[in-house]
C-alpha cells in the first residue's frame, strides 16, 4: 500500500496549489508545501523539492503570485535560501491563524523577509502594520516584498526584548547560537513593542518571547490576538502559558509539555480581566 500513501500525499500537496495564480505559480506552491511536508530524514526528497524551487529563480529571486483572501499578492524569496522557502511553505499552509475580528493594528515581531506581513496585510488592509526585524539582509528583502505589494508599513530595524537595550547574538554555540546581553557577539538593538487597541501580535523571535510577553502583560499592554512560535517549550513554555491564562487569555495549539518547539494562538477579549 506504499503507492497509496504516496498518492494521498501528492493529492494533499496539490490541494494547496490552487492558491497560485498561474500554472507556474501552482507548481511552485506544490513544491514549497512539499519541501516543508517532508521529514528531516527524507533527505533526497527534500533536495528534489529544493532544487526545483531554485530552478524557478530569475535574477536571484523566486517570485510567486498567490491569492490571499480577496487579493493577489507577490511573494519574493531569495534564490538558494532554504529558510525563505520554508517560511513560504508555512505561510501557504496557514501557519498563523488570523483573528476572527478586524484588527486595528498588526505587529510583526521577527518579520524576517515579510511573508507574514504580506499575508496579514492582504487579510486586513486597513490595519496599521508595524514590522520589527534586526537582520540587515532580511530587512532588505522585507522592504522589497513590501514595495512590490504596495504595502505601507512602519519598519523598525530592531529586535524585541523586555526593555530597550543591546543584545548580542553568539552564533558559535549549537547550530543556531543564542542571545544574551554579554559581549562579544553580533550586536542587536532591541526595544519593547508598542501595542495598540485590537492588536494582532505575531512573535517569531527565537525565545525572546519569554522576555517580551511578561513585560507587556505587566504593563497592561494586552494584544487581543497573539500568534506565536514558542521555543524551548519543554523548559519554559508551561510557565508562560500559566501567565497568559492568569491575564485572561485563552490558548489554542499543541501544548504537550515534552515539545521543544510549538505554535500557539492566544486571545483575550477587551473586557477580560487578569
Amino acid at each position: 500500500m506504499r503507492w497509496w500513501r504516496t498518492a494521498r500525499t501528492l493529492y494533499s500537496l496539490w490541494s494547496y496549489a490552487w492558491s497560485g495564480v498561474t500554472w507556474r505559480d501552482k507548481w511552485l506552491v506544490f513544491l514549497l508545501v512539499g519541501l516543508i511536508s517532508m521529514g528531516e530524514h527524507r533527505v533526497r526528497a527534500r533536495s528534489w523539492f529544493f532544487n526545483r524551487i531554485n530552478a524557478c529563480a530569475r535574477e536571484g529571486q523566486v517570485h510567486l503570485r498567490l491569492r490571499i483572501g480577496r487579493r493577489i499578492c507577490t511573494v519574493a524569496m531569495r534564490q538558494d535560501n532554504r529558510e525563505d522557502f520554508i517560511v513560504g511553505g508555512e505561510i501557504i499552509k496557514g501557519a498563523d491563524a488570523p483573528p476572527p475580528f478586524t484588527p486595528r493594528q498588526i505587529v510583526d515581531g521577527g518579520a524576517n523577509i515579510g511573508l507574514f506581513a504580506i499575508y496579514a496585510s492582504a487579510l486586513f488592509p486597513e490595519a496599521k502594520l508595524v514590522c520589527y526585524e534586526p537582520d540587515e539582509k532580511n530587512l532588505a528583502q522585507l522592504r522589497y516584498n513590501l514595495t512590490i505589494n504596495d504595502i505601507a508599513a512602519e519598519v523598525q530595524p530592531v529586535g524585541l526584548w523586555s526593555r530597550e537595550t543591546t543584545l548580542y547574538y553568539h552564533p558559535v554555540v549549537s547550530c543556531g547560537g543564542y542571545i544574551d546581553e554579554t559581549p562579544p557577539g553580533i550586536p542587536i538593538p532591541c526595544v519593547v513593542p508598542q501595542i495598540g487597541p485590537d492588536c494582532w501580535l505575531k512573535l517569531d523571535i527565537e525565545s525572546s518571547e519569554y522576555e517580551v510577553l511578561p513585560r507587556l502583560l505587566a504593563d497592561g499592554a494586552y494584544p487581543r490576538w497573539i500568534s506565536m512560535e514558542l521555543h524551548a517549550f519543554a523548559q519554559r513554555g508551561q510557565e508562560l502559558l500559566r501567565l497568559l491564562e492568569a491575564h485572561g487569555y485563552r490558548v489554542r495549539g499543541d501544548v504537550s509539555p515534552e515539545l521543544w518547539l510549538t505554535t500557539i494562538e492566544a486571545w483575550r477579549e477587551p473586557s477580560d480581566g487578569p
